[in-house]
C-alpha cells in the first residue's frame, strides 16, 4: 500500500459561476412504495418540511426525488421493493427550474422490464442526470463513508466525479467498464486454451492502465479540493481546531501497467482484477488518526456532515447553482450547531427535509407538510 500525497495543483477544469439555484417547482409521484399518487410543490428556496409518524411514507418522498435525480437508491433498495403492490410501474415526474435552464425530469421503474430516466423527454444515464441536476442529500447512513469499509469511500469520491462535471465523470465510467470487461476476459482465459484472448487481455491492460491513472489524477485533484473546505467546516460545526486530513493510499504505485502485468497469473485465477483505483483506500485523519478506526461515532458522524456540506460548496461554485438539498430523518441526529450549518451554507437552495419532530424544524420551515399513508395533508 503506497500513500500518495494530494496535489496542490487540481486539473478539473474551470469554474462555471453562474448563479442562481436549481429548485423542483412541482414533483408528481405515483405507485411508489406506499404512495399511490402525489403532487408536491416544495417552496422554491428555503426549507420544505414532510413530517408524520414512522412509516407513513416520509423516506419514500426523499427516496423517489433522489432515485429520479441520480438513478438510484440512498437506501440501496431493489427495484422490486420499490414498485407499489399490485402496480407495473412507478412514476416519477418533477419540473426543474433555474435562472439557466429548465429540465423535465422523468423516472419510470418497471417490473420485469428496462427503466427509463429521461431528461426533457430524451433518455439519460445516470452519471448525465446527476450531472444535469446536481443533489446534496444527508440520510442516517452517511456515517458509512467514514466508519465503513473503503468501497464506501471510493463511491464517494466517484459518485462526486460524475457530479462535477462530464470530464471527470468520463473517467468514472470509462474505467468502470474497462474494469468489467477485463474481469470477464479473465475468467475466460481460465477456461480456454485460444491465445488470441492473451493477446486481447495485453490490449486491455494497456488501456486500463491509461484509464485507472487518469481516474486516479481525477480523484486526487477533488481530494485536494474538498481538504481544506472540509476542515474550515469540521473546525467551525464542532468547534475542534484540528485540521482534517486526506491521504490516498493506492495498491498498485505509480505504474498500473506494470502492475497488472505483475498480477496478471493470479488475476487469471480469481477472475478478478485485483490491483487498480478499485481496489485504492482513502483515509480520513483527525487528530493524526485514522477517523475510520479512531473517531468516536460522533466524529464520525460530524465529519462524514461536513464532508457533504464541503462537497456541496464545491458543486455550487462549480457549476453555478445550488444543488437541490434533501434530509432524510437526520434531524433527531443533528444537534442545533449542525442544523444551524446547513441552513446557512444552504440558504439560497432549495431544503426538502422529513422529520417525525415537528418542533426541530418548526423555526426553520418556509412550507411544512404531513404524510398520512402515504397522502400529503
Amino acid at each position: 500500500m503506497i500513500s500518495v500525497l494530494l496535489p496542490r495543483t487540481v486539473p478539473l477544469g474551470s469554474d462555471i459561476q453562474q448563479g442562481g439555484a436549481l429548485y423542483a417547482a412541482y414533483v408528481e409521484i405515483s405507485n411508489f412504495r406506499n404512495i399511490a399518487s402525489m403532487r408536491l410543490e416544495p417552496s422554491p428556496s428555503g426549507v420544505t418540511a414532510i413530517t408524520g409518524f414512522n412509516g407513513q411514507g416520509k423516506s419514500s418522498v426523499i427516496e423517489a426525488l433522489a432515485y429520479a435525480l441520480s438513478g438510484r437508491s440512498f437506501r440501496s433498495s431493489p427495484k422490486e421493493s420499490l414498485v407499489a403492490k399490485g402496480a407495473d410501474q412507478s412514476i416519477v415526474r418533477m419540473n426543474l427550474v433555474s435562472k439557466e435552464r429548465e429540465i423535465l425530469v422523468e423516472l419510470a421503474l418497471n417490473k420485469g422490464k428496462s427503466d427509463k430516466l429521461m431528461s426533457n423527454r430524451n433518455n439519460v444515464s445516470r452519471s448525465e442526470m446527476a450531472r444535469l441536476a446536481p443533489l446534496t442529500i444527508f440520510t442516517p447512513r452517511d456515517i458509512e463513508i467514514i466508519a465503513g469499509p473503503p468501497a464506501e469511500r471510493r463511491d464517494f469520491v466517484d459518485s462526486s466525479l460524475i457530479a462535477m462535471g462530464p470530464r471527470a465523470g468520463e473517467s468514472v465510467e470509462n474505467f468502470e467498464r474497462l474494469l468489467r470487461h477485463r474481469s470477464s476476459l479473465l475468467r475466460d482465459i481460465a477456461f480456454s486454451n485460444d491465445p488470441s484472448l492473451s493477446e486481447m487481455l495485453l490490449v486491455f491492460d494497456e488501456r486500463i492502465a491509461e484509464e485507472g491513472e487518469r481516474l486516479t489524477r481525477m480523484r486526487l485533484a477533488l481530494l485536494a479540493k474538498i481538504e481544506p473546505v472540509l476542515s474550515d467546516l469540521y473546525a467551525g460545526i464542532s468547534g475542534e481546531s484540528d485540521r482534517i486530513s486526506i491521504t490516498y493510499n493506492s495498491t498498485w504505485g505509480q505504474d498500473l501497467r506494470a502492475a497488472l502485468v505483475e498480477s496478471r497469473i493470479e488475476d487469471i485465477k480469481k477472475g478478478a482484477t485485483s490491483v487498480g483505483p478499485h481496489r485504492d483506500e482513502i483515509v480520513f485523519t483527525l487528530h493524526g488518526l485514522n477517523a475510520r478506526y479512531e473517531a468516536s461515532q460522533g466524529e464520525q458522524r460530524t465529519l462524514a456532515f461536513s464532508l457533504k456540506m464541503a462537497l456541496h460548496e464545491l458543486i455550487r461554485d462549480r457549476l453555478g447553482e445550488d444543488p437541490i438539498v434533501l434530509l432524510d430523518d437526520v434531524f433527531s441526529e443533528l444537534d442545533e450547531r449542525r442544523i444551524e450549518k446547513v441552513l446557512e451554507i444552504a440558504k439560497d437552495a432549495q431544503v426538502v427535509v422529513t422529520t417525525s419532530v415537528d418542533q426541530q424544524v418548526d423555526t426553520h420551515v418556509k412550507l411544512k407538510l404531513k404524510i398520512v399513508g402515504g397522502v400529503l395533508e
